[in-house]
């Protein structure tokens, strides 16, 4: 009997999600063994709770993937570029003797499993090599400007004071500048280059990004640990770097997703509008011109048709995706 009574006296254990938790019975005392979850495994419990999300995910690494390693492929074995007007608008599929490529042999299955376009190129090999750069384009533009938006946001918002008053008016300053004009003017003069057409986008897509970081960082700036490593001494490079950074890494990479989106979106927008990559380096935007010609538009089709489908894939599925991790960043939005 001593002994039962001596067990109900002792720490009742309970699981808890985020770990074990010890309750005393006469204190009433709840202490954490563990620490708090973390953004991760946040997230992939987040995607788990939604289906669409995690279909998305699949189909996101799938798409990189196979548009990576195709593309890959496929420069190392053929000019996607190269013109044969001989076999102009062949239909998807269509197996028949086609003129010799630089390399002496026939087109196959692969070549030609998505036809041709009027100046004869094949569509499978410029979609690859063209999502590929478009890829490139969106997560170069959305990384860079999330380097310059988190120094100049994070600089803003810890100080405050004259250094956010100078830094946010630069950036405001920088914002009303009418970015489509002067990008259109900057790609007409530079050479279009994938790397050119970057620094272009970047150069105008920071101040979001800032002020974003900005706002995160004066909400964090005002918080115990921020204070306490001010009270021990810590040098403010430190606490920036080591302490705040970790804990906004749920909004950077939530916004960071939707960035890589809305850039591939942009690049496919100024190349419908004739102000894209050069005709050297093929885009999924580059394809979808082709349905700006009536004749492509009413008879050939596969032309554009497979580029638009690719890019709405893409899209929602970088939509689908990005919303999970905003569920992360705002736990009243949370599934689970």
């Amino acid at each position: 009997m001593a002994n039962e009574a001596n067990e109900k006296n002792k720490d009742t254990e309970v699981k808890h999600e985020q770990g074990t938790v010890y309750v005393d019975d006469k204190n009433l005392d709840i202490v954490l063994s563990t620490k708090p979850i973390g953004t991760f495994k946040l997230f992939w419990r987040e995607i788990k709770a939604d289906p669409i999300a995690l279909v998305s995910l699949i189909l996101l690494v799938v798409i990189f993937l196979t548009v990576y390693i195709g593309a890959a492929i496929v420069e190392s074995q053929m000019n996607p570029m190269q013109t044969n007007l001989i076999q102009q608008n062949q239909s998807p599929g269509n197996l028949r003797e086609f003129q010799q490529t630089n390399f002496g042999q026939d087109s196959g299955w692969f070549r030609t499993s998505l036809g041709t376009d009027s100046g004869g190129r094949y569509i499978a090999p410029l979609m690859f090599v063209g999502a590929r750069n478009s890829l490139n384009i969106g997560l170069s533009v959305a990384a860079l400007s999330f380097v310059i938006g988190i120094a100049i946001g994070v600089v803003s918002g810890f100080f405050g004071g004259k250094v956010d008053f100078i830094l946010m008016r630069f950036t405001d300053t920088v914002f009303m500048i009418p970015f489509l004009m002067i990008a259109i003017v900057l790609i007409t003069i530079l050479d279009r280059t994938v790397w050119n057409f970057i620094w272009i986008l970047t150069a105008f897509s920071w101040m979001g990004r800032a002020r974003l970081i900005r706002a995160a960082s004066l909400q964090n700036r005002n918080l115990d640990y921020v204070s306490a490593s001010k009270t021990l001494g810590t040098k403010n490079s430190v606490i920036i770097v080591r302490e705040m950074l970790p804990n906004m890494v749920d909004v950077i990479v939530a916004n960071f997703v939707l960035t890589v989106a809305a850039s591939i979106g942009i690049e496919t927008g100024l190349t419908i509008l004739g102000f894209g990559l050069g005709l050297e380096h093929p885009s999924i935007g580059a394809l979808i011109t082709n349905a700006l010609a009536p004749v492509n538009l009413t008879f050939f089709q596969w032309t554009w048709a497979f580029a638009i489908g690719l890019v709405i894939l893409i899209m929602l599925c970088i939509n689908f995706v990005g919303n999970a991790m905003q569920r992360v960043a705002d736990p009243r939005q949370r599934l689970v």
